[in-house]
């Protein structure tokens, strides 16, 4: 991990913030006070986040973006259950872009504005009040930006509705970063898929969806099926998460299991299989 700076030197701080650019696990190791205030019980990355942010690092070496010629986009895309830390691992997407991604733009949406107004925003406004370059960013209902520089280095957050598509064109930035994030993205209509494909075209561009795989059709499903060669995906078992309820889980887990085994039974009982007929000959 990169030696913590002078945070009273500004060139010297912001040198630091800029030493992870390709490093997202130890951006988030680094600038979030863990074990201590808030994050008292807290260590750090749960596992499958450490992996995610791992990968996302390897794909960004790879790429080696140097600001001007455009490299192949990166794709990411995970299907989980509720309550594995999906929302804080949104937050700390959107606070690595901002932070180590001069004058990128972004955008954030999530299939209902329920979702965005009472879940993806508020996780991120918990996270960046946590970060020690808080003070770089202003955060509102409508978007997150760098202070001095709030027209060109921003990401806004969006509604998922169809006759809003247009909002997610036109996002072109040649020397940085263009990105989405789609939070519950089986929620988000195709419409809004296909037009955000468009501001991938240049730059370092990312895309970024997470959810539950609640739907068998869409372009969320599709990241795990028809486009998988495109996407680096995870399923995560909500069973192995640090962060989730695995006694409420469990009673699910015995509900369902209890319920198929009674429909199993009865069904044997009212439809019962007839046997063959003896081939012998009487």
């Amino acid at each position: 991990m990169t030696a913590a700076p002078d945070y009273s030197n500004d060139e010297e701080f912001e040198a630091w913030i800029a030493s992870f650019w390709d490093n997202p696990l130890g951006f988030v190791e680094a600038v979030f006070d863990w074990g201590n205030g808030d994050l008292e019980d807290q260590e750090g990355p749960d596992v499958w986040q450490r992996r995610f942010l791992i990968d996302w690092g390897e794909e960004i070496q790879e790429r080696g973006f140097m600001g001007k010629a455009p490299v192949l986009p990166i794709y990411m895309a995970t299907g989980s259950g509720h309550g594995i830390g999906k929302s804080a691992l949104v937050a700390w997407v959107i606070l690595f872009i901002m932070s180590t991604r001069p004058m990128c733009r972004g955008t954030v949406t999530a299939s209902t504005v329920t979702q965005l107004e009472t879940k993806t925003i508020p996780e991120l406004a918990k996270w960046k009040k946590r970060i020690v370059n808080s003070e770089w960013f202003r955060l509102d209902a409508q978007k997150i930006v760098e202070k001095k520089n709030a027209k060109q280095w921003r990401c806004d957050f969006q509604t998922a509705r169809k006759e809003n598509s247009e909002a997610f064109a036109g996002q072109h930035v040649i020397e940085s970063t263009s990105f989405y994030v789609f939070d519950e993205s089986s929620g988000v209509p195709d419409e809004i898929w296909e037009v955000a494909e468009g501001g991938l075209t240049d730059g370092e561009p990312m895309f970024f969806a997470f959810g539950n795989r609640t739907k068998p059709t869409g372009r969320f499903n599709d990241c795990f099926g028809r486009f998988s060669h495109r996407w680096l995906n995870y399923t995560i078992d909500s069973r192995t998460a640090k962060m989730t309820n695995k006694a409420q889980i469990q009673a699910w887990e015995e509900d369902w299991v209890r319920t198929q085994t009674s429909f199993v039974f009865e069904y044997s009982v009212l439809h019962p299989v007839k046997q063959p007929s003896s081939s012998l000959a009487s």
